[in-house]
């Protein structure tokens, strides 16, 4: 069950592309000329201080904001995961997972199988007859990633997804996100605001600046050797430091904390 991952070509297609978007609320600009990027079979991370409108570029990205000047193309059907996990607490997970299925039609049969498939893949099936109140919040943030991936999106966008978890539950997070890129092709978008982990899985990255938020580093890790990932994001990072001089860094975790 689920797509394999696609061949070289679909992997070269952008899927998204955002160029010079620009945001602001009030008056207050939050994005100011901001580009990024994802191909097919890919994990791109964005990340930068609370506050620099990741969530804000996300929201465009997904078609629920518009913005203010720029162009965003999105190649394939997106959906958005919530930061907030918005599970029906009176549902246990299958139901839950099975509400976008249902709300379709699809067939019984189809449902079973693609809650079982997603559910395994993101190591979730001992808890499928559970109550949200009833497991970890890991857990939980995981139904709502299956939620949205068993109607098979071409492209997974993911907000703020390692918020509030605890390091194990981050890890084991990560780990589906790279299965669910790199074996059954999807594109996924992770917002964040925690450096080291999202440069450890991901194939490039985007560090935005305080805001009105700027790409202040774009940094391709796809053949980068994982343990060398994230000094090689600090190196870039230092590169437009000493061209532009020091901007704020964002949020990191203890670096104990990394696999491997």
């Amino acid at each position: 069950m689920g797509p394999e991952m696609g061949g070289a070509a679909e992997a070269a297609v952008a899927r998204v592309e955002a160029r010079e978007v620009w945001k602001s609320y009030n008056g207050r600009p939050v994005l100011a000329g901001v580009s990024v990027e994802a191909r097919g079979s890919e994990i791109v991370g964005i990340v930068g201080p609370n506050g620099s409108g990741k969530t804000t570029l996300l929201r465009i990205i997904a078609g629920l904001e518009r913005p203010d000047k720029g162009r965003v193309v999105v190649r394939g059907r997106a959906l958005l995961v919530f930061q907030e996990n918005l599970l029906l607490p009176w549902k246990r997970l299958r139901d839950n997972i099975a509400l976008g299925l249902r709300y379709r039609g699809a067939p019984r049969r189809v449902v079973e199988e693609r809650i079982a498939w997603a559910a395994r893949l993101l190591g979730i099936e001992e808890h499928l007859d559970k109550y949200p109140g009833e497991v970890s919040g890991g857990t939980a943030r995981k139904a709502a990633v299956a939620r949205m991936l068993v109607l098979d999106p071409d492209i997974l966008l993911l907000d703020e997804p390692l918020a509030g978890l605890d390091v194990e539950s981050r890890r084991s997070l990560l780990e589906a996100v790279d299965a669910i890129a790199h074996r059954h092709g999807k594109t996924v978008v992770i917002v964040d605001h925690i450096l080291d982990e999202v440069a450890y899985y991901a194939d490039r990255v985007y560090v935005l600046t305080q805001p009105p938020a700027r790409v202040e580093a774009e940094v391709e890790l796809r053949d980068a050797p994982r343990a060398e990932r994230l000094a090689i994001v600090y190196e870039a990072l230092s590169r437009v430091y000493r061209e532009r001089g020091r901007l704020a860094l964002p949020e990191r975790v203890e670096r104990d904390a990394l696999p491997g």
